[in-house]
């Protein structure tokens, strides 16, 4: 068996529980088993140190089962399982698995929320520190998680004030001519423009990487060595900076929590639970500094107890999360020495997993507990609010289904030119931003917008079929006939009554904006603020303003390439080097033709026609994001 983090190649063994009259059949070793519907959907995921004696109990006659397994072998006709050399592996291979296939009823970590880190890409000469939300194996230093945008706001601010690293991007840094306004504030070294010497920016660097460890003393130590020296060589200006910096960092440390030791390096989890659901807040303690906390919600929750859920909390969370030192729990577990295994695996070092009695890690599990409970209430309101409004829905719209999730389609286009169609995503209420896609018409010409309506729900349907996620509800921006586009589809493809469709069509002379079901032989008007309207014109809006603005960087990009198509020599890969090296045609615009000359493949008297030809265009135009790679 082959199998790495995120890439799974395996042969399983299948099963017909129909045709299972002999349990021998079934070998003891330890691997992972997977239970599947008619459909092959993926019902549950589990491992077993011995896969006979662990099957024996879903499948042996007269055996007493748990309602949840019940109801899986109620639903289920084939299991599938898969060897694997150790029990550890098991435990790996499973909790890939369930990553993968997201199965109904596995506890799953529901919260895909990725929170922020901080890069330092120190394989430039001259780097930078951005905001990005996964880690990636690229030779540059991540610091974080932080716990939320603001926290990453404040350190970025913090640094910006106290090192002066450049915040513009690379090729903003390679165009610009002149020092920017920060550097005039004094919270930018601008080395774009050559203010500062590799070495001495390299310094700053070095101080960066202290400052973000929490290491004050090496820091401050460094900064007082240089002071002293700037003030026996006379300069007493740079002196007076140093002090200034040694103060201000002092301030900054003064305000976090230091709860431990500088060595200390813990993950602190509290647990909550109401129903199927529950709540973990994780407590990070880095260098003895208490730096934030992270909220998960594990959803599907049913017969497992306590220690359960901390397992596959922890094969699930630490699959994608920074890895410490020492994790406390709530629990202990009886797979504990497993996953120590594994996560030494993993980081290449011990990790302790403890549960404590007394002193200082004691109480602050007890605050992440209490965390944890506070977050869980929260949700449960939340999730109650949202449940009193899907069932107002329901009642009004004669829906079928519960609106738990629920898609918005919308198509953009301008003159009959380069139209798009656009699909938004909202889950409970709330927008699911992972889920939104972008469509570009391929098979319509012109403006027939009832043509692309069925485009886009037919390239949708088709493909949500294939992976069994499919909404609860689809909301088609648009009238009667843009509704009856989208339930040709679904009755063309055999899904007729598998979703629910509602279509809302724009207010015309203050007669009220209108909702299309199938089978009213007129529209519902509702009240201006009926809670059930302004959800419908929510999801609608989210997906018109996700459309057009996709739509609107397709039309900047076309205009851009006819604008340079218009000088005669320069052509699509002329124009594609320049656009690359400038940004922008508003960059292009402005710079002199001795700047436009630098660009490889550009002559000095092209360069000349370029900076001409542009001059007498006075007008801006966008950055094209996708368009520049």
């Amino acid at each position: 068996m082959i199998f790495s983090r995120g890439k799974i190649r395996v042969k399983p063994v299948r099963f017909e529980i129909s045709n299972i009259t002999n349990l021998a059949t079934i070998p003891s070793v330890s691997g992972v088993y997977l239970f599947r519907d008619p459909k092959d959907t993926v019902l549950y995921i589990g491992k077993a140190r011995d896969l006979r004696q662990r099957l024996a109990s879903y499948l042996r006659s007269g055996s007493f089962v748990l309602p949840k397994t019940g109801l899986i072998m109620k639903l289920a006709n084939s299991f599938e399982i898969i060897i694997t050399a150790n029990e550890k592996e098991a435990l790996i291979l499973e909790a890939l698995l369930i990553k993968e296939h997201r199965p109904k009823y596995n506890v799953v970590l529901r919260d895909d929320k990725a929170y922020p880190f901080l890069k330092l890409d120190i394989k430039k000469p001259f780097p930078r520190l951005s905001v990005v939300r996964r880690r990636a194996k690229d030779g540059a230093l991540y610091f974080g998680p932080y716990p939320s945008a603001r926290a990453v706001r404040e350190t970025l601010r913090s640094i910006s004030s106290l090192f002066r690293l450049r915040a513009c991007s690379d090729r903003s840094m390679r165009t610009r001519v002149r020092a920017c306004l920060l550097h005039q504030i004094g919270r930018c070294s601008a080395p774009c423009v050559r203010a500062i010497s590799e070495k001495d920016y390299a310094d700053q660097v070095r101080q960066v990487k202290l400052f973000l460890k929490g290491r004050t003393g090496p820091l401050l130590k460094i900064l007082r060595s240089q002071m002293e020296e700037a003030s026996e060589a006379l300069e007493y200006e740079k002196a007076a900076i140093l002090r200034d910096q040694i103060y201000a960092i002092k301030k900054v440390f003064e305000k976090q929590s230091i709860v431990a030791g500088m060595y200390a390096n813990w993950d602190i989890i509290g647990l909550a639970r109401s129903g199927d659901a529950s709540t973990l807040a994780v407590l990070k303690v880095r260098d003895g500094v208490v730096q934030g906390q992270e909220v998960h919600h594990l959803s599907r929750i049913i017969e497992e107890t306590d220690q359960e859920i901390l397992s596959v909390f922890i094969r699930q969370f630490y699959q994608q999360s920074p890895v410490p030192k020492e994790i406390i729990l709530p629990e202990d577990m009886e797979d504990s020495g497993l996953i120590s295994e594994w996560l030494f695996d993993m980081v290449g070092r011990t990790v302790l997993l403890r549960r404590p009695a007394r002193g200082l890690k004691c109480r602050l599990l007890e605050m992440a507990k209490t965390n944890a409970g506070q977050t869980m209430l929260s949700f449960e309101r939340q999730h109650e609010a949202w449940r009193k409004k899907a069932g107002i829905m329901m009642d009004i719209l004669n829906l079928k289904y519960v609106p738990e999730k629920v898609e918005g389609v919308d198509i953009s286009i301008t003159g009959g030119e380069l139209p798009v169609g656009s699909l938004v995503a909202f889950y409970r209420g709330q927008p699911n931003k992972k889920d939104y896609r972008h469509y570009n018409i391929r098979g319509v010409r012109g403006t027939d917008d009832y043509a692309m309506i069925r485009e886009v729900m037919l390239r949708r349907i088709v493909r949500g079929k294939e992976k069994g996620n499919l909404p609860d509800l689809f909301l088609i921006d648009g009238g009667r006939g843009q509704l009856r586009q989208a339930f040709e589809v679904a009755d063309s493809e055999g899904l007729l009554g598998e979703f629910d469709l509602v279509a809302l069509a724009k207010e015309i002379k203050d007669e009220g904006e209108k909702i299309f079901r199938p089978g009213w032989s007129e529209p519902l008007i509702l009240p201006r603020h009926h809670p059930v309207l302004l959800f419908l014109q929510q999801v609608r809006d989210e997906a018109h303003r996700f459309g057009i603005n996709f739509h609107r960087k397709r039309r900047d990009a076309k205009r851009l390439r006819s604008r340079l198509s218009e000088i005669s020599g320069v052509g699509p890969k002329r124009q594609q080097a320049l656009l690359k090296y400038f940004g922008s045609l508003t960059r292009v615009r402005q710079a002199s033709s001795e700047e436009i000359n630098k660009v490889p493949g550009i002559s000095k008297e092209l360069a000349r026609t370029i900076h001409e030809h542009l001059s007498l265009d006075q007008g801006t135009d966008p950055i094209p994001s996708h368009f520049i790679n």
